[in-house]
């Protein structure tokens, strides 16, 4: 029989499930999931807006540093078709 929670039951409920999950992953699986996520959040922002978020967190050289090793990969790929 169950237990039917509302309130601040359920959200501890909900806490715990979230705690148990994580406790039973693996880190490989974690480290997907966190990506994932972190992913989803900036998934339909623009070039403009991810742009910023990432040189307000990180900072001007970290954004260029990720701008020249995507455009670098890009161009290697294409130079090899």
């Amino acid at each position: 029989m169950m237990n039917v929670l509302d309130g601040k039951s359920l959200m501890r409920l909900r806490e715990e499930y979230a705690a148990a999950v994580v406790e039973n992953m693996t880190h490989r699986e974690a480290l997907s999931y966190l990506r994932q996520v972190i992913y989803n959040d900036v998934s339909v922002v623009s070039g403009d807006d991810l742009a910023n978020k990432i040189i307000r967190t990180f900072g001007q050289e970290m954004y260029d540093a990720m701008v020249a090793d995507i455009t670098t990969k890009e161009v290697r790929a294409t130079s090899t078709v």
